[in-house]
C-alpha cells in the first residue's frame, strides 16, 4: 500500500483487519501482510446505500443554493472616470467638466437602479474637480506670466507715458 493510498481514504484504519489474540506483536511472523487484504480504494467512496439525488444526478442546482450574481457595473461611471483622467493628464479640461457631469449623473443612476461603481463616480467627480481647478489655474497663471512680461517690455521700450 502506497502513501498516496492513506491520503486517498481517509477510512484506511478503520477497514484494516485486526489480528486476533495471541497472533503476536505485529511485527513478523504471521502478521507480515496487516491490513492488505481488507482495502478497498473505492470504499469509502460509494453511494450505495444512499441511492443518487435525482437533482445532482440531472445536472440541475438545488434551489434556493448557490451565488447570486453581483449587479452590474454602472457604464456610464466608468467613462466618467476615464473622462476626468483624460482631462487631467491633457490640457483638454473640457474632459475634466464632461468627468463631472457625467459622475452626478451616474451616481443618480447607481442610487435609482442599484447598479455598482459609486466608487468610481466619486473617484471621477474628485478627480474632475481638482483636475478642472488645477487647469484653469494653470492656464490663469501661464496667461499672467506673458501679460506682466509683454507689460515689462513695453515700459521698458519706453512707450507708455
Amino acid at each position: 500500500m502506497s502513501s498516496q493510498d492513506n491520503w486517498n481514504n481517509p477510512d484506511m484504519y478503520y477497514q484494516q483487519s485486526q489480528p486476533g489474540p495471541g497472533a503476536g506483536n505485529g511485527y513478523g511472523g504471521s502478521n507480515a501482510n496487516y491490513g492488505a487484504a481488507s482495502y478497498n480504494s473505492n470504499a469509502a467512496y460509494s453511494n450505495a446505500a444512499y441511492g443518487a439525488n435525482p437533482q445532482y444526478a440531472a445536472g440541475m442546482p438545488v434551489p434556493g443554493y448557490g451565488y447570486q450574481p453581483p449587479p452590474p457595473t454602472n457604464t456610464l461611471a466608468i467613462i466618467a472616470l476615464v473622462a476626468s483622467i483624460f482631462g487631467v493628464v491633457t490640457s483638454i479640461f473640457v474632459g475634466g467638466i464632461a468627468g463631472i457631469v457625467m459622475g452626478h449623473i451616474a451616481r443618480k443612476q447607481i442610487k435609482q437602479r442599484g447598479e455598482r461603481g459609486d466608487g468610481m463616480a466619486t473617484a471621477a467627480l474628485w478627480v474632475g474637480y481638482i483636475g478642472t481647478a488645477l487647469w484653469i489655474l494653470f492656464w490663469i497663471v501661464y496667461v499672467g506670466i506673458f501679460v506682466l512680461i509683454f507689460g515689462a517690455t513695453m515700459i521698458g521700450a519706453g512707450s507708455v507715458n
